[in-house]
């Protein structure tokens, strides 16, 4: 069965280059060796931080000891000071991920089930779920976080939404059960632009949109 990231089908859909979407797929589906990935130093202090009451001590400290660790390789070295400015960034946008009272994060699971849409497994992979009640009803909402510092590999604004049109259709099929999907709590968190994106309140075009590229995807991917 075809298999993309949320990630890389969102670039997919959003790129005119015919080479472009040509090589996201063979990416995909002849991918390199496992590589460490960057930034993933950031996971832990982000949980403290929006688990436990949004104490930026935590966060500082955690940029702090990032810096002053010298250790390992210079690739090592070089992803800590990245991680360290990421959560500079983060502190600096706060305010733009929901934080009322009653909203409860929880980590996402790292091996969440995966989105079938059209003859292709999508990883959707939420980095926080959000919980709250509003007038009696359940809500969850859901985070998905990008750390991308070269501003020709992030996602756009319709690249982002597409990425929270998946997450609100991932809580419609695997979010709590006597839950409702919140689209405003739909979140695609770019840190390095301060940005987040939700989910639209109707996303009948774009899950049409998304499914005629999953379509693409499964009749090309035996070909590839």
């Amino acid at each position: 069965m075809a298999k993309i990231s949320v990630n890389k089908l969102a670039e997919l859909l959003v790129s005119a280059n015919p080479a472009r979407r040509r090589r996201i797929l063979q990416d995909q589906k002849y991918p390199n060796a496992p590589i460490v990935a960057r930034y993933r130093l950031a996971q832990d202090p982000i949980n403290q931080f929006l688990t436990n009451g949004r104490d930026e001590a935590k966060l500082k400290d955690a940029i702090a000891k990032l810096r002053d660790d010298r250790s390992g390789t210079e690739w090592a070295i070089d992803d800590r000071w990245n991680t360290a400015d990421a959560l500079e960034k983060l502190l600096e946008m706060s305010d733009l991920i929901p934080s009322k009272d009653g909203e409860e994060y929880q980590q996402g699971e790292q091996n969440a089930p995966k989105l079938a849409i059209a003859g292709v497994d999508i990883s959707i992979r939420p980095d926080f779920l959000i919980s709250f009640e509003k007038r009696g009803k359940k809500y969850t909402g859901a985070l998905k976080f990008h750390f991308i510092k070269n501003p020709d590999s992030a996602l756009t604004k319709s690249g982002s939404e597409y990425v929270s049109t998946l997450l609100r259709q991932w809580l419609e099929i695997y979010g709590p059960d006597g839950t409702t999907p919140s689209h405003t709590h739909c979140l695609c968190v770019d840190v390095f632009r301060s940005a987040t994106v939700s989910a639209p309140r109707s996303t009948t075009k774009r899950m049409i949109e998304i499914t005629a590229a999953c379509e693409e995807i499964a009749a090309r991917w035996p070909q590839l």
